[in-house]
C-alpha cells in the first residue's frame, strides 16, 4: 500500500520519536521497530495483511503504553492505527 497519508504519519511519528526525550530504552527501539515497519508497509510493496493486523496491534499496545507519559506521540501513533483502518487493514 502506498499512500501519501500514511507515509506522512509515519514521518510525524519518526519526528517525534527522534524528539522524544525520558523513553526508555526498550520501548524506544520497539518503536523504532514499528516504525520501520509502516514504512514498510507505506512503501510500494506494501506488506501482507497478517503483517499490517499485527502492526495495528503493536501500534495499539504502544498507545496504552504511553497514553500518560508521552500523549503527543500516543496521539500520533492513534493517528496510525486509524489511517491502517481507513485502509481496511
Amino acid at each position: 500500500m502506498s499512500d501519501s497519508r500514511l507515509r506522512s504519519v509515519v514521518e510525524e511519528m519518526r519526528s517525534q520519536l527522534t524528539s522524544a526525550e525520558g523513553l526508555p530504552a526498550g520501548t524506544r527501539r520497539s518503536l523504532e521497530q514499528l516504525v520501520r515497519d509502516l514504512e514498510t508497509l507505506a512503501g510500494p510493496a506494501g506488506v501482507d495483511a497478517e503483517s499490517s493486523a499485527s502492526l495495528r496491534e503493536r501500534a495499539t499496545d504502544a498507545i496504552r503504553r504511553l497514553e500518560a507519559s508521552h500523549p503527543v506521540l500516543s496521539t500520533t501513533l492513534g493517528n496510525v492505527v486509524d489511517a491502517l483502518a481507513f485502509f481496511g487493514l
